[in-house]
């Protein structure tokens, strides 16, 4: 029972969040970790200790109702339960962790209690569907995008970037943030001043030379570039968690990759993934694009062979997508 609960733990730490229910879900499992010996019974933990063992200090919510079960943990659990599955199965293990709740009737003495439960890890089945089965009895509601994750350090930088990326991912701490917003500050002032500069040498009276119309178009080409090619993506990073890493980053056989921001409190962990997925419909790879112009401010999972009329949704945390061209 150690490794199956150690294994939820290791997930835990490859998935960095400051949310509730991953909190939750680790105190669950390093409580459980403490008493890995005992059989089922003895580690059982009452919403109370749950919540002075993550250290939340309630003022009038009571513990069991900011757990909220039924509400949000439970769904938050079975979200993520296929990829902690296959983290369990990636491991070798004939097992995975699955949190669970013990209802209680109520009375003196009895409390509905949370525990570890393992699960044997189901088989793999493989079930090859041809072509003509997905046309004659699919229709585009059946047809979903079920998206894996490389391993970190699986895509490999360009040159530039390796010495960020050394292990697929950096790890910014609250100066580090404070720093790079400075900077992409820095940089945007520097792109005004030169601007300004441009455009006070413009005003003085004098024949428009070639070195003028130059000047002159410097003046937008230069807070734009700046704006576009620096501030840009990482003000989208930091707002939608995830954006596609510009080719520069990225080594020059590598397909579509992406940078994916985690929160945990005050670490912010920028790593570079790929998600991919097998296209339903014709079987060939679907990797992460931006959605323009049609699906703004959107990645979506277009296939390699039909980037056009094979396109799916993309959430990062079902790691699911529908189809979104009508067919």
């Amino acid at each position: 029972m150690r490794e199956v609960i150690q294994c939820l733990i290791d997930w835990l730490d490859s998935e960095p969040s400051d949310e509730k229910g991953h909190r939750i879900l680790r105190t669950l499992a390093q409580e459980s970790l403490m008493k890995a010996d005992f059989e089922e019974s003895k580690r059982r933990f009452t919403a109370d200790a749950i919540v002075a063992a993550v250290g939340e200090s309630l003022e009038s919510a009571e513990p069991k109702k900011w757990i909220d079960w039924p509400g949000s943990l439970k769904k938050y659990c079975e979200i993520r339960e296929p990829q902690i599955m296959e983290f369990a199965r990636k491991r070798g293990l004939p097992y995975y962790p699955k949190p669970e709740r013990k209802s209680t009737k109520g009375g003196p003495g009895r409390h509905t209690t949370f525990y570890i439960k393992a699960e044997p890890v189901p088989e793999i089945l493989e079930e090859d569907q041809t072509i003509e089965d997905v046309r004659a009895g699919s229709n585009a509601a059946e047809l979903q995008a079920s998206y894996q994750m490389t391993e970190l350090g699986e895509v490999k930088p360009s040159w530039i970037a390796s010495w960020l990326f050394r292990h697929g991912q950096i790890e910014l701490r609250q100066w580090h943030v404070w720093g790079i917003l400075g900077w992409l500050a820095i940089i945007a002032g520097l792109a005004v001043l030169i601007a300004y500069a441009g455009w006070l040498s413009l005003s003085v009276p004098r024949s428009v030379t070639t070195r003028d119309l130059t000047l002159l178009i410097s003046i937008f080409v230069i807070p734009y570039g700046a704006w576009v090619t620096i501030i840009k993506p990482w003000i989208l990073l930091l707002d939608d968690r995830i954006v596609v890493a510009h080719e520069l980053f990225t080594n020059f056989y590598e397909q579509s990759a992406q940078f994916e921001l985690l929160r945990d409190g005050d670490l912010r962990v920028v790593r570079l993934v790929r998600y991919s997925a097998a296209c339903p419909i014709c079987g060939a790879t679907i990797y992460l694009e931006k959605g323009e112009p049609d699906y703004r401010r959107r990645l979506v999972g277009r296939c390699y062979e039909s980037p056009r009329e094979h396109v799916f949704s993309f959430d990062r945390i079902t790691r699911c997508g529908r189809l979104l061209v009508e067919r």
